[in-house]
């Protein structure tokens, strides 16, 4: 159903009425964002089913347990993550502006932040590189395993240009788990070759995969262990979980990274750089069959643009009636 941006941010300030204004704010602007993205795994999707993430009750104030000149460790406090990472990357924006580097990591949340491009963007948009990854409970096999392992541990990098930011964002996972929840929620099958039951045998039930396990995105021994990287910098490194499948507090974690390009060379010679790789990069020979070479963000960002444009947005209509907003 196409509803009115206008209306819907009034619906979804509604639902978060109980929150700090100032939070639920911002988590209306990443579900905006989302939704008009076209992300919809990492939409309003987290508003219903088993835990809707505004049933979340935070255990105090978001804490700074750990600072230093150029780093921070939150205490979420069990806040919900999308305010809290738009905090941690606002924090890791003012330390890299005025120290050239921030370096901040989260632990003590248990809901996820979603999309990282929504972040690094807005790192990128300070004239800075952004760096975003997250772990999350264990859902992912490792290489030769069959045992889930690893979250689906996305990672995301955000480049200031003389354009629009440069976003990359990817999931080390074959399909990001809210992606299985809604096959599993509409009773559809999975692609093939992407998930495994608890006997490691591959399978397109969404109930048997919730029982095993998510492949690594290539299916191989590098996007394990990317997700291990992953696991260890978001994990250990923010005092928050790891391989969390044998009963334990399953916990997420982040890592946000801001850097100033004027530690290296000067961030008008780095746009002008990173403008001139883009237009090489699409002024490149293409494939047979392909009238235009797409960078990664760009799908997302034109239909952003065109919500924006049209003042409507897209919502899935099961999620609308589930959230009586309509």
């Amino acid at each position: 159903m196409r509803m009115e941006i206008t209306e819907l941010r009034e619906k979804l300030l509604g639902t978060f009425k109980d929150f700090d204004p100032k939070e639920a704010n911002s988590i209306a602007d990443y579900l905006l964002w989302a939704e008009m993205a076209g992300v919809k795994t990492q939409g309003m999707v987290k508003l219903v089913g088993n835990a809707p993430i505004q049933n979340v009750k935070p255990t105090g104030s978001i804490k700074v347990e750990k600072e230093t000149g150029i780093s921070q460790l939150i205490n979420a406090r069990n806040h919900l993550a999308i305010a809290v990472s738009q905090i941690a990357a606002d924090a890791a924006i003012s330390k890299a502006k005025e120290n050239g580097i921030g370096i901040i990591g989260v632990h003590n949340f248990f809901t996820s932040d979603g999309s990282k491009a929504f972040y690094v963007e807005k790192i990128a948009r300070a004239g800075l590189i952004g760096i975003f990854c997250n772990r999350s409970p264990s859902s992912v096999t490792g290489f030769g395993s069959i045992d889930p392992l690893f979250g689906t541990n996305p990672i995301g990098f955000g480049f200031p240009t003389n354009e629009e930011p440069l976003v990359f964002d990817m999931a080390t996972s074959a399909m990001t788990f809210y992606g299985l929840l809604i096959a599993h929620a509409k009773g559809e099958k999975l692609p093939t070759n992407v998930a495994i039951d608890e006997d490691g045998n591959l399978t397109t039930d969404p109930s048997k995969a919730l029982n095993g396990a998510i492949l690594p995105f290539d299916r191989g021994f590098k996007g394990a262990g990317l997700g291990m990287v992953v696991e260890i910098l978001a994990g250990p490194l923010v005092s928050a979980g790891w391989i969390d499948n044998k009963g334990q507090k399953l916990e997420w974690g982040a890592l946000l990274i801001a850097i100033n390009p004027n530690l290296l060379t000067d961030t008008d010679t780095f746009k002008n750089n990173c403008s001139d790789l883009i237009k090489k990069i699409k002024n490149s020979r293409k494939e047979t069959g392909h009238q235009d070479i797409r960078l990664p963000g760009e799908r997302a960002r034109k239909e952003y643009n065109e919500a924006l444009r049209s003042g409507f947005v897209e919502v899935d209509d099961a999620i609308l009636q589930e959230l009586k907003y309509i």
